[in-house]
């Protein structure tokens, strides 16, 4: 449980982050870019340090994919936001938990126990109402997405979905061992992607981005590390919804206090559920 609940604080402050760098009108490309670099030398050294023999090809494969699909999610965000505004895309990265939680039990077999399904099924629940905001755009009433649009969403919910759902395929090739070279050929692979990315985007990058990446990058190598950490000892039905719902909780809270944003109704439901969910889970 330790595992999974740093791995829920340092997703929360992943966001947060993100967040503060946006109010601060700093480059997010680049921003993107340190935070993949920053978190791709932690576990790159952390394997050097105790390099394991002999590699698994799977492992290289599996990071590989991993930081496609890390740096794919991340660069569609944006795309995504100045099409239906930062709530709704907030909304599709939360609600994508759905893919890992659905693999987990088609594929590879889990089953909680009664009280723990119960929890997962109500961090399921919370989800949504933690994650909708009504969006402001033309006197609040939301446009219909023509085709385009609807592609663009159902790609960002994919492959956020995958984001998640290839740490747990790591855990299943019973190489734990090799977690750090996983995780630093996955940040490796993103930091060429975003890389190549902000070469487009460069303008408006100052100094100013270097220190949010790095803290970025900081939180983002120990999130995953203590994901790993917790898909070793609890089941992808528990971890991605608990992960999920507690960390919009967290994220929510926060802006409250400290951006003065307003919590909806809503999202006080959601409240209430995820700490009900966090209770159940525990309980089994």
């Amino acid at each position: 449980m330790p595992a999974l609940i740093a791995a829920t604080l340092f997703s929360a402050a992943f966001s947060l982050i993100v967040r503060d760098a946006q109010l601060r009108q700093r480059n997010l490309w680049a921003v993107g870019a340190v935070n993949y670099m920053t978190a791709a030398t932690i576990h790159l050294a952390r394997w050097g340090l105790s390099p394991v023999s002999p590699i698994s090809p799977t492992t290289l494969l599996l990071g590989a994919f991993g930081g496609l699909v890390y740096s794919g999610s991340y660069l569609l965000l944006f795309r995504f936001m100045q099409a239906r505004g930062v709530s709704v895309a907030t909304a599709i990265l939360r609600l994508s938990v759905i893919i890992p939680v659905a693999l987990s039990i088609l594929a590879w077999g889990e089953r909680p126990d009664a009280m723990q399904a119960w929890g997962a099924g109500v961090a399921l629940v919370a989800l949504p109402l933690l994650a909708y905001r009504r969006s402001t755009a033309q006197n609040g009433k939301r446009l219909p997405l023509d085709r385009r649009g609807l592609a663009l969403l159902a790609t960002l919910f994919i492959s956020t979905g995958l984001c998640s759902t290839t740490v747990r395929a790591f855990h299943q090739t019973g190489v734990p061992e090799q977690g750090a070279l996983f995780l630093g050929t996955l940040f490796a692979t993103a930091a060429l992607v975003t890389l190549v990315a902000w070469q487009g985007h460069r303008q408006g990058t100052t100094r100013a981005d270097i220190g949010p990446g790095m803290t970025l990058g900081l939180c983002n190598a120990l999130s995953n590390l203590a994901l790993v950490m917790a898909l070793a000892q609890l089941s992808g039905v528990l971890v991605f919804p608990f992960q999920s719902a507690m960390g919009l909780v967290i994220v929510a809270l926060f802006a409250r206090i400290v951006w003065r944003e307003r919590i909806l109704r809503t999202e006080s439901w959601g409240m209430v559920l995820a700490v009900a969910a966090v209770v159940l889970i525990n309980l089994g």
